[in-house]
């Protein structure tokens, strides 16, 4: 067994951007034709996009850009490479003001299919502070969740150790209907796609969060944010590798 990215995420936050009450269709129209974004709802509070045979969704309002992939296995540059090409988009359509700020974070598991295995790994991390508690409240320790800030200049960390159940894990598939036209069936054969790729049994693990957070960002590209956390996650994952 080893860590294994489970999604990886992107936000950016801005100001000043009521362009999308104009131009949303545009914005739209453009992550279709430019970078082969399948269209979902598009209403004033705000639109959403998939590509759903790589497990990508992205949605887009008046404050924030999101996007998240689940299950990117080692083709993180491609989520990198949808993001900068969504966060240009909102700069050419929508014109924010000022960029807030801009966020990637990365979520990695690592299985441990036995329940009581999974709770008795959590506590060979940080320390052995729940040992002397428990022997002062006259307890066994249970199980150990660590959460940490940290932080240098303008960058937040935050960093999050927890055993987790998947208690519901399904994958939907998905049927043309009899009149169905070719751009509908082309779409319900790429939403089959992320199924297809889906191929993990996931029940209990070891979840390991990292949130990289910048906050009124100066003039460094989004590649140095993400390279930056694709650091920080590689050194906690060494730190917290299960024996």
């Amino acid at each position: 067994m080893s860590w294994q990215t489970l999604s990886l995420h992107f936000k950016q936050q801005y100001d000043g951007a009521f362009r999308y009450l104009d131009r949303c269709g545009e914005f739209m129209l453009a992550a279709v034709d430019k970078m082969d974004f399948l269209p979902g709802e598009a209403k004033p509070i705000g639109a959403k996009l998939e590509i759903p045979e790589r497990g990508l969704s992205a949605a887009v309002d008046t404050l924030e850009l999101v996007a998240a992939q689940e299950m990117p296995g080692s083709d993180d540059e491609f989520f990198l490479k949808t993001c900068v090409g969504l966060a240009g988009l909102v700069s050419e359509h929508f014109q924010p003001k000022r960029i807030i700020r801009n966020g990637f974070a990365c979520k990695s598991f690592w299985p441990i299919p036995n329940a009581d295995t999974l709770l008795a790994t959590s506590l060979t991390f940080g320390g052995n502070a729940h040992a002397e508690l428990g022997k002062h409240l006259g307890m066994v320790p249970a199980h150990k969740r660590l959460d940490f800030n940290f932080t240098s200049g303008s960058m937040d960390l935050h960093v999050l150790l927890h055993p987790v159940t998947f208690e519901k894990v399904s994958i939907n598939r998905h049927n043309p209907n009899f009149k169905a036209s070719s751009i509908q069936k082309e779409r319900v054969e790429r939403l089959n796609k992320f199924a297809d790729r889906f191929d993990v049994q996931l029940n209990h693990a070891l979840m390991l969060e990292l949130d990289l957070m910048e906050v009124d960002p100066p003039q460094r590209s989004l590649k140095e944010h993400f390279s930056e956390l694709k650091r920080y996650t590689d050194m906690l994952r060494k730190h917290f590798s299960v024996q």
